[in-house]
């Protein structure tokens, strides 16, 4: 009888990607993927530690798992970026792990819950150097497809605990990324996603090749309907890119580019290695060249010793920029990082009201741009259903629709935008049939 494997995911696309490549290895192995953590033989999280808040969300979960171990006889591994960073303290502190894992070698992941079946509890495989590996996937959509082009970033924000979790930039060798992209053109995918920590800085790492724009025209020219990418770093973020994203109608009208501060002060605490002025250069550059293009970023506040001051250019920068979504966070201070060496000075009130603030900003922005768009038709991309059984999809330029009427998943639809919310629009679909490589 098979024994049966539940995956629990925290944090990023990446680690949504590396979820459908552990499934798939582990599948491959003999494996059976169950839906519910109690019908489960073994149990894997994989875990991240970007902030603390995502650490705080595992060691919440930990407890469903002692109470499984006392009523069944299960496998409990533990992976991903918090396993890379916490390594064996992480089994001292919970005994209820029986093995870590890494977030690279994840082929080892048979031979590890082997070990840890015949009774060899505190494994452990995190090996070093980072390197990157071909795995199998099971793609939990039909419609999307995430193609990983980097792993790991060499930029070393002063925050950022990617480079001690991940490793240092490593590109995956063109060919491979291309032919990854053929064969999911040919299994039916409508859209391939380029996945890395800083996609931006592809083609570094390997000598004699061009750069992201280069990577991105050839995947451009298979001909795959819609190609999104994420994420992006002001940093190395080039002006190829841009005519290369107006250039092809297949690449998505979109960029998630990460400012993280509007104060110039704090970017250079944060060694981003771009000023305030830079950014919204590269924002004009893009709108200028990519007609109704979306510009979305992450921003943080309360990073140690952000003044009121420095938090008001934030402010006058959402609202200069207006951002077509922010991911917002409070500041945590990240093991091994350069950052977690500065006290943490800004108490959590002040953050708290710093981060409702820009939220703030942001849904009075958000509802504005996305009311502009009411009376428009566009081309939609349908991927799944709402809980209440609504199709929705998303535009070119990534704001999602709510669709009425009838269509298929992995349809391109005409939608008459008729309503707007500070998330969604929603409207009518006018045409379900499939038409082939719109946005």
């Amino acid at each position: 009888m098979k024994k049966r494997l539940y995956i629990e995911t925290w944090g990023c696309q990446m680690n949504l990607h590396q979820s459908e490549g552990i499934a798939g290895i582990l599948e491959d192995a003999g494996f059976e993927i169950a839906d519910s953590l109690f019908d489960a033989d073994i149990v894997l999280f994989n875990t991240c530690t970007v902030r603390q808040k995502a650490e705080e969300k595992v060691y919440g979960r930990l407890g469903a798992i002692e109470a499984l171990k006392v009523k069944k006889n299960v496998l409990f591994g533990v992976g991903g970026c918090m396993a890379q960073v916490r390594r064996e303290a992480l089994l001292k502190r919970f005994p209820v792990i029986d093995f870590l894992f890494s977030t690279t070698d994840l082929a080892a992941l048979p031979s590890l819950i082997h070990k840890a079946d015949k009774g060899k509890g505190g494994v452990v495989h995190l090996p070093d150097p980072y390197r990157t590996q071909e795995i199998p996937y099971k793609r939990r959509s039909s419609v999307t497809a995430m193609v990983t082009i980097t792993e790991g970033c060499s930029n070393f924000c002063s925050y950022c605990i990617v480079p001690y979790a991940r490793g240092p930039l490593r590109s995956r060798p063109p060919a491979k990324v291309l032919a990854e992209v053929e064969r999911l053109m040919e299994a039916g995918y409508r859209e391939v996603l380029l996945l890395g920590q800083n996609v931006d800085s592809y083609g570094r790492d390997l000598p004699g090749y061009g750069d992201f724009a280069e990577l991105l025209t050839r995947v451009a020219q298979i001909g795959i309907p819609r190609i999104r990418f994420t994420s992006s770093h002001p940093r190395d973020m080039t002006p190829r890119v841009i005519e290369t994203i107006a250039r092809h109608e297949n690449i998505c009208n979109h960029i998630h580019l990460a400012c993280q501060s509007g104060s110039d002060r704090i970017l250079r605490e944060m060694n981003r290695g771009y000023t305030r002025e830079e950014f919204l250069s590269i924002i004009k550059g893009a709108r200028k060249a990519v007609k109704g293009i979306n510009i979305t970023t992450d921003l943080i506040v309360g990073y140690p010793k952000e003044s009121e001051v420095d938090f008001r250019d934030t402010v006058e920068l959402i609202e200069e920029a207006r951002f077509g979504s922010i991911f917002v966070a409070k500041y945590s201070p990240r093991p091994g990082t350069r950052s977690a060496s500065f006290p943490d000075d800004i108490p959590k009130e002040v953050k708290d009201e710093r981060l409702q603030e820009v939220l703030s900003h942001q849904r009075r922005i958000a509802l504005a741009e996305n009311r502009r768009r009411v009376g428009e038709t566009v081309k939609v991309l349908v991927e799944g259903r709402t809980r209440e059984g609504a199709f929705f999809g998303r535009r070119g330029d990534h704001r999602t629709v709510v669709l009425s009427g009838e269509t298929e998943l992995g349809a391109f639809v005409s939608v008459c935008i008729e309503a707007a919310s500070t998330s969604a629009l929603a409207g009518r679909a006018l045409i379900p049939a499939v038409v082939k490589g719109v946005l």
